[in-house]
């Protein structure tokens, strides 16, 4: 099993963990974004820190398009990680009481690790994300996401579990299988990607928004949640829910983008095209937040 980690971080001691169960290359960010095709890559969260957010957003692109997977796993600088992967909600690594005992709830995982693993962490994921996650704490809540852009694209796997540590809270045979099952993980069948309805998919197909994902993501998803909603509306559930702070200029482009999509159409009242909208998102691999999210509309007093 071959992986490929940062050069900067070849030295750590959690890589010298991973190195017993894996070949470890050490390569350098730049090398990563301009050509990221080959192993699985792992980054110690220690590397995330604001001043280097673009580079890992362009890393976090440029290897989902090439289908590689991306594992991340603790300590980290910074908790608020879901940023430097562009998740479409808010992904927030949470301190806490070390736990030992994890719940598999992914069926395809649990397969191969059985339905409870004992890996130790210190963190749980404070998040609205349900689809990918992977397995969970004592109460329930995420400690391993696989989280895709879009169906054909490369995963991130968001690791709370200490996968790169020896610890007697942690049983070292499952520890290495948990490993050995994400940086296994292989992109689909090519016939996935070659489907008659791409061709209809939308009319963005043919020429990439001018309006970045980071906008059109948090408006189109509260648009199909929510239906038509007001710029205000938007921007304070966007905020809210997602933890992406748009500004009034934000939502007025996704909008016009939307509708020259014909998403949405901007006469008054604005109507939403839940058919095409329906589209947009299933190119991005996220129908299954939406349900989430109506459910957070239908329950949480969000200022309007």
């Amino acid at each position: 099993m071959k992986t490929r980690v940062l050069e900067e971080q070849a030295d750590l001691f959690e890589v010298g963990v991973l190195s017993q169960s894996a070949e470890v290359e050490g390569v350098a960010l730049d090398a990563l974004i301009a050509e990221p095709s080959g192993a699985p890559v792992v980054i110690v969260g220690r590397a995330l820190e604001s001043a280097r957010l673009p580079e890992f957003r362009r890393l976090a692109t440029a290897a989902a398009r090439a289908k590689v997977a991306v594992l991340l796993v603790p300590p980290f600088a910074d908790l608020d990680i879901g940023r430097y992967f562009e998740t479409p909600v808010r992904l927030r690594a949470q301190r806490r009481s070390t736990e030992s005992e994890v719940g598999v709830v992914d069926p395809s995982a649990a397969k191969e690790l059985g339905d409870e693993i004992k890996i130790r962490s210190d963190h749980h994921f404070d998040t609205a994300l349900g689809a990918g996650v992977v397995a969970t704490d004592q109460q329930g809540k995420p400690v391993l996401i696989r989280f895709q852009a879009t169906n054909t694209s490369g995963p991130v796997y968001f690791s709370a579990l200490q996968l790169l540590t020896y610890t007697a809270l942690t049983d070292d045979g499952h520890r290495q299988a948990a490993l050995a099952h994400m940086l296994a993980w292989e992109p689909a069948a090519a016939a996935d990607e070659v489907d008659d309805e791409a061709a209809h998919a939308t009319k963005a197909d043919s020429k990439p928004p001018p309006v970045s994902r980071e906008v059109l993501v948090p408006v189109g998803l509260l648009l199909s949640a929510g239906g038509a909603q007001a710029s205000d509306q938007l921007r304070s559930r966007a905020r809210a829910l997602l933890g992406a702070d748009l500004s009034e200029g934000d939502v007025k482009r996704a909008l016009e983008e939307f509708g020259s999509m014909g998403v949405v159409t901007l006469e008054e009242p604005m109507t939403v095209v839940s058919a095409e909208l329906d589209v947009f998102l299933e190119r991005l691999g996220l129908h299954a937040y939406v349900r989430e999210l109506a459910d957070l509309l239908a329950t949480e007093e969000i200022p309007a």
